[in-house]
């Protein structure tokens, strides 16, 4: 085992935070590939030459990469939830030469598998210190653990002087508060040119066990080896990629549908903090999806907490996602991401994803509370938009308006867990709610009152214009409430 990667330029990557996932495509030790083997640290070495099998040699390796001696300090905060999260940060040091590491193989292609600088100073680079910002949020950062690998490489060679198999012997002790609290010993056997026949395999493999080991499949990822309270639950879960469980309670889907946007808002938080040109479109997609379907299931939900919650995603994801306002826009996100407010954000949503606030609703199956939320915007919008003419008030229209977006954030929400109601009424009244909402809305800037306050400060022409424009507005919008007025009837028999 590398830990925390093999120093940079000197060997093959072998890296532990490969294995943080637990993903078993990345197991080496089949058949067909390397043989590993924990050994107990301390075991003496045995006899690995065997003539008559054909490996009469073993020669310790020399030259770059061959052997060396590595000194890594991980660094995280107090709860390690860095690590938890799939990133390893770490300051490495071989033979005198210092280099800043960070891995997160779980966050690719937004966050690279591998990176390293030049310790050019003892302060963590600017670049990395931006880019765990989302996992570290408003916690400190600080050494968490030191650890020392000691490598040494063999290669087994026929009479011909051909390699045969390499072994790899690694060394790990592992510090915590300065005391030991680990140390391993991990062989690797690996093919080389022609390999190694069966019985050369099986005679190597006895005797490694006879010394103590034990054949794996796999190493133990480098958490496990850290221990509590590295080995705990991430803050961020991979998003399952099967349908939403229609069964499952409403507290399981709403801490689900938390855990994924929250990952998709990190996701793009670090598109945007690596420089790609849409990331902020995507970034601010993400924030006001989290945003529709929170305000969806709001009528389940604790409404103090989803106020404040609604109140802080709106302020993340203000800005337009139009092309024009593209590079303006990264800007003020970027900064906006940098700050106190958003990583307390974050961290709310973490807590909200473990334990959301709900109602009495909590063990009611999602699919349940979901065709209730639905019935009752329906009838919600069917009685405010039924009494609607041409001439009512304009507080008329805006309830209505109300009414219909609601029935659109529920719709968004419901599709999750029943798709195929949710999408059919959506179909039926997404156009006539855009027209409803376009006929609640004010009139551009109250231009009537405006001529009467501003008629000093404007010319003859500016206030024709202003004129026009109101006029256009008035026709536009009466051209609206006629077509929902008309059309509404129809539409309200399709719902019930």
């Amino acid at each position: 085992m590398a830990p925390i990667g093999a120093p940079h330029g000197r060997v093959e990557v072998v890296s532990t935070d490969a294995k943080l996932d637990g993903d078993d495509s990345r197991r080496t030790g089949g058949a067909g590939g390397p043989w590993l083997f924990e050994m107990p640290y301390t075991a003496t070495a045995q006899r690995l030459t065997n003539p008559d099998l054909g490996l009469p040699t073993l020669v310790a390796r020399a030259g770059a990469g061959a052997g060396y001696s590595i000194d890594v300090t991980l660094l995280d905060a107090p709860d390690h939830r860095l690590t938890r999260s799939g990133l390893l940060l770490a300051h490495r040091m071989v033979d005198g030469v210092g280099e800043w590491y960070l891995s997160g193989p779980r966050w690719v292609p937004q966050l690279a598998s591998e990176q390293v600088e030049p310790m050019g100073q003892t302060d963590l680079p600017d670049r990395f210190a931006d880019l765990v910002r989302p996992f570290r949020r408003n916690s400190t950062l600080g050494p968490v653990a030191a650890l020392t690998c000691e490598r040494s490489e063999f290669a087994f060679r026929d009479l011909d002087g051909m390699t045969l198999a390499r072994l790899r012997d690694d060394r790990v002790t592992v510090r915590r508060g300065g005391l030991t609290t680990a140390r391993f010993r991990e062989v690797t056997l690996s093919p080389h040119d022609r390999g190694l026949s069966d019985a050369q395999r099986e005679w190597l493999q006895s005797a490694l066990v006879a010394a103590g080991g034990t054949r794996v499949i796999d190493f133990p990822p480098l958490v496990s080896r850290l221990g509590a309270p590295a080995t705990g639950l991430t803050d961020f879960p991979q998003p399952e990629p099967q349908p939403w469980d229609r069964g499952a309670s409403f507290e399981s889907f709403v801490s689900a549908l938390l855990e994924t946007r929250l990952r998709e808002i990190v996701q793009a938080d670090l598109s945007v903090r690596g420089g790609q040109p849409d990331a902020v479109v995507r970034l601010i997609d993400r924030v006001l999806a989290l945003r529709c379907e929170l305000r969806g299931i709001s009528p389940v939900l604790d409404p103090d907490w989803i106020e404040q919650l609604d109140a802080e995603l709106h302020w993340v994801g203000e800005l337009p996602a139009g092309q024009p306002e593209m590079i303006k826009g990264a800007e003020i996100i970027l900064t906006r991401l940098r700050g106190e407010r958003y990583l307390n954000l974050l961290d709310w949503l973490v807590t909200a994803s473990r334990a959301p606030k709900l109602g009495n609703s909590s063990t009611v199956p999602a699919a349940e509370v979901a065709t209730t939320l639905l019935d009752n915007a329906v009838a919600r919008l069917i009685k405010t938009a039924k009494r609607l003419q041409v001439d009512s008030s304009q507080q008329s229209w805006e309830a209505a308006a109300w009414a219909g977006r609601q029935l659109q954030d529920v719709c968004r929400a419901a599709a999750l867990v029943i798709p195929g109601r949710a999408k059919k009424i959506s179909r039926r009244v997404d156009e006539l709610i855009t027209k409803i909402v376009a006929s609640s809305s004010q009139l551009p800037g109250s231009l009537a009152a405006d001529a009467d306050s501003s008629v000093s400060e404007v010319t003859v022409a500016e206030a024709f214009q202003r004129g026009r424009q109101f006029e256009r507005a008035v026709r536009e919008q009466l051209t609206a409430r006629e077509e929902v007025v008309s059309r509404w009837p129809q539409v309200a028999k399709k719902l019930r």
